[in-house]
């Protein structure tokens, strides 16, 4: 199938998913990045009801706050802001019994934190207008578990989640996505300066061609098994033990 078609078949299936849930709508959180950037325009083609909503925190840079509501502007996609910065910082003081100051990688701690009171906040959102919240995880993230449990994972449904990141680029230039954020590099944009593919230690390219079933370096290969197997728990439910009466 063309990615021209899939896309035909992504905004079908989108339609079919709300139909199934009941709902009215479709929430977004959009980031300025060209995941969320390449849903919203799928989603718009739909011809249900879109709310996106970006979700600033004291990270987030202003590039990217200018980049999602270019994208929802160039879509089409109504579109509200509303900071986390204050909700986090409430939370993480009225928390702090429950965090060590020895805890390993506390910026990553931090990231997660902020990456679930946007989930929270989604849901909200979604519950108020009868909407199903979209997520915009591709495969690449989910075969190294590149995003949070119960945070950016989190979520109703999950359209993009069988394209490669160089898929999504790719569709994203086929729906007319801003260049802008055609051009940047991609940034879950948890703390200042972080990029995927630094936090990684691969890039999205070798990890495409993991996917696609090519060779690929030996570090490469190293680091895209090492996210992979760390990750198993982020794509199962929670485990449940057997019944008693089959015990």
């Amino acid at each position: 199938m063309q990615l021209r078609q899939y896309a035909d078949y992504l905004v079908e299936w989108l339609e079919q998913q709300r139909q199934f849930y009941g709902a009215k709508g479709y929430v977004i959180g959009i980031s300025g990045g060209i995941d969320s950037a390449v849903a919203v325009h799928l989603l718009m083609k739909t011809g249900a009801p879109v709310q996106g909503v970006i979700l600033p925190s004291q990270t987030t840079s202003a590039q990217d706050i200018q980049d999602a509501y270019t994208v929802a502007d160039n879509a089409g996609c109504a579109v509200i802001e509303v900071p986390i910065s204050e909700t986090y910082r409430t939370f993480m003081q009225s928390m702090q019994p429950l965090f060590r100051d020895d805890a390993e990688r506390q910026n990553v701690i931090a990231g997660n934190v902020q990456a679930r009171l946007r989930m929270v906040a989604l849901y909200a959102a979604a519950q108020n207008r009868q909407a199903i919240v979209v997520g915009t995880d591709n495969a690449a993230e989910w075969h190294t578990g590149y995003f949070t449990k119960y945070g950016d994972g989190g979520v109703d449904v999950v359209p993009l989640v069988q394209l490669r990141k160089e898929q999504v680029f790719e569709l994203g230039r086929l729906l007319n996505v801003p260049q802008a954020v055609l051009d940047k590099a991609p940034s879950a944009g948890l703390w200042q300066g972080q990029t995927d593919e630094d936090e990684m230690g691969v890039s999205y390219a070798e990890i495409d061609a993991f996917l696609r079933g090519e060779s690929v370096s030996p570090q490469a290969q190293r680091q895209i098994d090492f996210w992979h197997n760390r990750s198993h728990h982020k794509r199962m439910l929670a485990p449940a033990p057997k019944k008693p009466t089959e015990v």
